[in-house]
């Protein structure tokens, strides 16, 4: 026995030893030039992480951490002390127990190993995004107000750490969002445990799969299947009992909820008119709103590249061929042309919350339009435009984001075919800065508050005063007299967020008040003589509307929308008609309402031309009616002469569009519009107050 006692001794020593060293904790403590896990001096001990390593986020600091090490430790905690965020571009093991009581751990795209079992409770916040989490038997446990998100651009993953081993995925008193479009694979479980303490905020787009034997996939507690709607679920051949519920009805519901697929709340814009016919009354102040050219589906998609890629390119093309039809006269066959490039760039160097998205857009429109740019629709035979822009998107919080940008537009606007460009009478350049913060409060719904600040400057309009004149050589309009009477100093402030609503609905609203500087345009007194104050116009815009996403029938979604708006422009400027010796007070005063329609419908289609994803046929229809009134300016009939009455602009615009994909990026587009607007003003010398207008387009987009 003696013998045997010094091998005993050195075993028992041996095994001691990494539990004696396990038991003092490896702190994180951020002292470090940057916030990387592979930095020495980030740590308590002055060295990386190893696998006899028990890791803690706690009151030692909250600065930001990016795991960026492919590591082995023996347990992790995050206290609730941590307020900052943990985002793991690298794979972690964890042998034992990981506890997140505080702070936000982001799974991005890395792979996440927990050993025993994964704990979020407190004030913790696990997000899958699109990450790959694998545990022990022990399984996932959110309770005591923790919170567990599942959300992403890409399907995210949820397994064993052991092949063979079943887990558990019991959510007691927390929170639970499970709503990443691409999908959120649970596989190798023994069933997703909801408690009647839990609150389920989403349950959507879930694959069940390896189910362990004889287990329910879904199982529900005491009341917690009354608001809970797992929509778009799917089985593999494992599943044998897919929910059990407190009661009958209980489960039923959540059956059919499964079974049914919930279209994605993709906010659906209006189709854009293609004459723009209807724009004077769009604009109630005398300079050019920006023009809002077509959207591009994924612009945004760029602001959640993954800290994984550095580079994520983006390129959108549309090319189109049309007639316009413009009051009776009959346009020759134009072509249409939008692209708009991007990247965007995440870098070590710029750290895990910070992505920068340049872009670069240029169109080019050969329909004909009328656009309201001084007062009164003006016809352009040509447009084209070119901005560059740098936009930033910088992760605040778990739910904060802030989004400046800065960018530079030049439009050139062409009133007769044989003018050349970059001579236009209305050609302007537009630099500008914003600045946005956007406050996730509920996914996928949010609220945002933003701060927009630009210039728009007439580079040619100093021959206006020699081609709007009377008889005897003076100015018509006084305040139109001179070189940069059109160029404006500009504030806007906005204010717009999204909420769920009854019966699957949601909406959408938004609040802009711009302030206006014209420096070099002074206000005209009751003698057509100018004062010394220059015009300030104040202008508001509000705009809401209600979604209702519906699935009709297996592949056919629709969305159905009503929205309204309204605006209010204030200016303190006035208008001297100097061949009629008539003072107009407040000219450019001016309120405005507007509602309509929307529909949308898309049909799934089968992948083909080698696609690994099946794409979609889309049909929209839009319908707008709206009036505009004028509180400082009286109607004329055709010789000129007033005749009291106020003018107000009638419109009506209808817009129908279809888009069919015929390979791979490739989608075939045709849109027709019809615009009509009549007004109580006949004087039309200068400007179209009455014409109706029609057009289609047919053509090609690419998208990547």
């Amino acid at each position: 026995m003696n013998k045997h006692l010094p091998r005993l001794l050195t075993a028992l020593c041996l095994l001691a030893a990494p539990c004696a060293h396990a038991a003092a904790p490896l702190n994180w403590t951020g002292l470090g030039s940057t916030g990387n896990a592979s930095e020495p001096e980030n740590w308590s001990a002055g060295r990386l992480p190893g696998v006899k390593d028990s890791v803690v986020f706690g009151p030692r600091s909250s600065r930001d951490c990016y795991w960026d090490i492919d590591a082995t430790v023996a347990a992790f905690t995050v206290t609730e002390k941590f307020h900052g965020d943990i985002r793991f571009g690298a794979p972690l093991t964890v042998t034992g127990d990981m506890t997140v009581r505080g702070g936000m751990l982001y799974l991005r795209t890395a792979t996440l190993t927990v050993g025993r079992r994964l704990s979020v409770v407190r004030k913790g916040l696990f997000e899958m995004a699109n990450g790959t989490l694998k545990v022990g038997r022990q399984g996932i446990l959110v309770d005591k107000g923790g919170t567990f998100f599942s959300r992403g651009d890409a399907k995210a993953s949820i397994g064993p750490a052991k092949p063979g081993e079943y887990y558990g995925f019991t959510v007691k008193r927390g929170s639970l969002v499970l709503s990443n479009p691409a999908g959120t694979e649970v596989g190798g479980s023994s069933g997703l445990a909801v408690g009647s303490g839990a609150r389920v905020k989403r349950a959507d787009f879930v694959e069940i799969k390896d189910l362990k034997p004889g287990a329910t996939a879904l199982k529900v507690s005491g009341s917690a299947g009354r608001g809970l709607r797992p929509n778009s679920w799917t089985f593999d051949e494992t599943v044998k009992n897919k929910i059990s519920a407190r009661s009958r009805k209980q489960k039923a519901q959540a059956l059919a909820a499964m079974s049914v697929p919930r279209p994605e709340l993709t906010p659906v814009e209006a189709p854009v008119l293609v004459s723009s016919a209807a724009a004077p009354a769009e604009i109630a102040a005398a300079v050019p709103e920006e023009p809002q050219g077509e959207p591009f589906a994924g612009l945004d998609e760029y602001e959640a590249a993954s800290a994984k890629s550095k580079l994520q390119p983006y390129l959108a093309v549309r090319f189109s061929g049309g007639q316009h039809f413009f009051a009776g006269q009959e346009g020759d066959l134009a072509g249409n042309l939008n692209v708009l490039a991007s990247m965007a760039i995440k870098h070590e160097k710029l750290g895990p919350k910070l992505t920068l998205v340049p872009v670069l857009s240029s169109q080019y429109q050969g329909t004909k339009q009328v656009t309201d740019l001084v007062g009164g629709g003006t016809l352009f035979q040509e447009k084209m435009s070119h901005s560059v822009a740098v936009r930033s998107v910088y992760q605040l919080t778990p739910k904060w984001k802030l989004k400046p940008s800065l960018g530079y537009k030049w439009e050139f606007l062409k009133e007769t075919r044989d003018e050349s460009w970059g001579e236009g009478l209305f050609d302007y350049h537009r630099p500008g800065f914003s600045l946005e913060g956007e406050y996730a409060y509920r996914d996928p719904f949010s609220f945002t508050i933003g701060y927009d600040f630009y210039k728009i400057g007439f580079v040619n309009f100093v021959s206006l005063e020699s081609i709007i004149q009377d008889s005897s050589g003076n100015s018509m309009a006084r305040e139109l007299a001179g070189a940069a009477v059109l160029d404006s100093y500009n504030h806007a402030f906005s204010f717009g967020g999204t909420a769920e609503g009854a019966w699957r609905t949601y909406a959408e609203g938004n609040l802009t008040t711009t302030l206006r500087f014209f420096p070099d345009q002074h206000v005209v007194g009751g003698t057509g003589d100018y004062r010394n104050s220059t015009r300030r116009d104040l202008s508001t815009q509000f705009s809401l509307a209600w979604r209702m996403p519906r699935q009709l029938a297996p592949g056919w979604k629709a969305v159905g929308g009503l929205r309204a708006a309204a605006g209010y422009n204030a200016s303190n400027q006035n208008s001297y008609d100097a061949q009629r010796l008539k003072f107009l007070k407040n000219y450019y005063d001016s309120v405005s309402v507007r509602a309509g329609v929307d529909l949308s419908l898309s049909r799934a289609m089968a992948p083909r031309y080698g696609d690994k994803e099946g794409r979609t046929l889309d049909l929209s229809l839009s319908a707008t009616v709206g009036r505009i009134g004028y509180s400082g300016r009286q109607a004329q009939a055709e010789s000129g002469l007033y005749l009291g009455d106020k003018i107000y602009q009638n419109e009506q615009m209808l817009s129908v569009g279809v888009s069919y994909p015929i390979a791979p990026h490739f989608v075939w587009t045709s849109q027709f519009g019809f615009g009509r607007q009549t007004s109580n003003q006949r004087f039309e010398k200068l400007y179209r107050y009455n014409f109706t207008t029609t057009n289609y387009r047919i053509g090609f987009g690419y998208e990547y």
